[in-house]
């Protein structure tokens, strides 16, 4: 385990391999852990950070700050602290907006941004986001919903990152997800994206049930910004967990890319495995 203190305030971080940084977003469930496949196939190349946001896994869970604002700057402090002079940004749903803001704001520290079911605006969450549905989410009581299921049915190859990333989203607090969840509603990313200065790729699932790909069609006619969004057709809310080798390669190639866009490969089809299949 490493940690450094940010504001008085302990950050849980986990780094693997040696090379350029890439730090690893985790979205509004779960914690680092679920980056591990990710990580372990990018780390041959590059440096490879996932860090907690406060209140989730093994950062400190006192304070305030649960919001996309306020982990944007425990982020921009974290790279400084850590005294990278650039990283990389790849990030989920929530961790998805934080990069996009983080680099809007800070430009020559983030030279490229891959964020995964993110949605561009916190209203389309609006559906599954209602007062009283928290103790719903993490899937107590015995109540069925989209969010436990989605969880629970995540294709993990090591039990226990499976087993450690169930309980991570099942001790978070109310008090942090309706903060974290209040000022997700809350975000819009469209004036942010039209000025991006860094190339972004935006990878969706076209099963995901909860951020649908379709919102950020629009990203496809931005051909004077360097902006890409790809869509896996089977994936769902996890495509670097559900097809973690089609995932990789493509962060990989979209890392080394010069400006071109990416796309999958007909030889990565014949490679992975059946599960992998699109």
């Amino acid at each position: 385990m490493s940690a450094i203190h940010l504001d008085n305030r302990l950050v849980h971080y986990e780094v693997f391999g040696r090379g350029q940084p890439i730090v690893f977003l985790h979205s509004w469930l779960g914690s680092w852990r679920y980056w591990v496949p990710t990580m372990d196939l990018a780390s041959e190349r590059y440096r490879a950070y996932a860090l907690d946001f406060w209140g989730f896994g093994e950062s400190d869970r006192r304070g305030s700050q649960f919001t996309v604002n306020g982990y944007v700057d425990m982020l921009i402090n974290f790279i400084l602290k850590m005294g990278m002079p650039m990283a990389n940004l790849v990030g989920h749903g929530l961790g998805g907006m934080v990069a996009i803001l983080a680099a809007h704001a800070k430009p020559d520290l983030f030279p490229k941004v891959m964020t995964v079911a993110t949605p561009l605006q916190g209203q389309i969450l609006a559906g599954h986001i209602k007062p009283g549905t928290f103790s719903r989410l993490l899937g107590m009581n015995n109540a069925t919903n989209v969010w436990a299921k989605l969880i629970r049915n995540i294709p993990i190859a090591d039990p226990e990152v499976q087993q450690e990333l169930y309980e991570d989203t099942e001790s978070l607090s109310e008090h942090v997800l309706a903060s974290v969840q209040e000022s997700l509603l809350n975000t819009d990313l469209n004036s942010y994206i039209s000025t991006l200065q860094v190339p972004l790729l935006a990878v969706y699932g076209g099963a995901d049930r909860i951020v649908n790909a379709e919102h950020a069609e629009y990203l496809n006619d931005m051909r004077q910004r360097p902006v890409q969004r790809l869509v896996l057709p089977k994936a769902n809310h996890f495509p670097f967990l559900e097809q973690s080798s089609t995932f990789s390669r493509l962060l990989l190639d979209f890392l080394v890319s010069q400006g071109s866009p990416v796309e999958i490969k007909e030889e990565w089809r014949r490679r992975v495995n059946q599960r992998e299949y699109l």
